[in-house]
């Protein structure tokens, strides 16, 4: 197995630790620290549904290699992500950021939703090149970094379903960590792109003008 193997198996061996054995933790976390519960949890249960898809994918058959179905891969993944962000109390009318944690049924269903769309960026984003690839890096940072900058805004708290109430505190912190996540996102995709573009490019001495 490669590095990139036993990393995803890792991964999915820590998950299912952590779901057998620490699971009071996580939902202990998820109950009172809005970052954990709208960002970290669910970015780590995508990181799953990713690793998985990775592990599978040299057995399963699958046309996201064409441009159609990466299209919409990647549309139904920001979809999901956009849902489970909407809050309860939201001008749209459906959404159940933190109501969730009030109902089991919608707690199994945000979980799954969040494998499903680590298996779907997997299968849109597998047959990227390099610079597409820091391309969505920077632009899921992008996006992540203005929602935080407008949580750092809000005046009163936005994610309240009782009796499950994130502080206004809670809002403004999840803000500032989602924009210094953004800045690190742009670091390393910035970093990647430089070390792609000059890989085993040799170094040639700049030409002197003579007078």
């Amino acid at each position: 197995m490669d590095i990139r193997g036993a990393a995803a198996a890792t991964i999915i061996a820590a998950f299912a630790y952590i779901s057998l054995f620490h699971y009071p933790l996580v939902r202990g976390l998820e109950l009172t620290n809005l970052l954990f519960y709208m960002d970290v949890w669910p970015t780590f249960i995508a990181a799953v549904g990713y690793s998985t898809a990775y592990l599978i994918s040299k057995r399963l058959y699958t046309n996201f290699g064409k441009p159609w179905s990466r299209y919409i891969g990647f549309g139904a993944s920001a979809a999901l992500i956009f849902y489970w962000h909407l809050p309860a109390n939201s001008f749209f009318g459906y959404g159940v950021c933190p109501a969730d944690l009030n109902n089991p049924i919608l707690y199994q269903l945000k979980r799954i939703s969040y494998f499903i769309v680590g298996v779907l960026i997997y299968f849109a984003a597998k047959d990227f090149n390099k610079p597409w690839r820091e391309a969505l890096a920077i632009a899921f940072g992008k996006v992540m970094g203005w929602y935080g900058f407008y949580l750092t805004l809000v005046t009163e708290p936005l994610y309240v379903a009782p009796p499950v109430i994130f502080s206004l505190q809670l809002h403004h912190e999840a803000g500032a960590v989602m924009i210094l996540s953004m800045i690190a996102l742009d670091f390393l995709a910035a970093a990647s792109l430089i070390n792609h573009l000059f890989k085993d490019k040799k170094a040639t001495p700049y030409p002197l003008t003579t007078s």
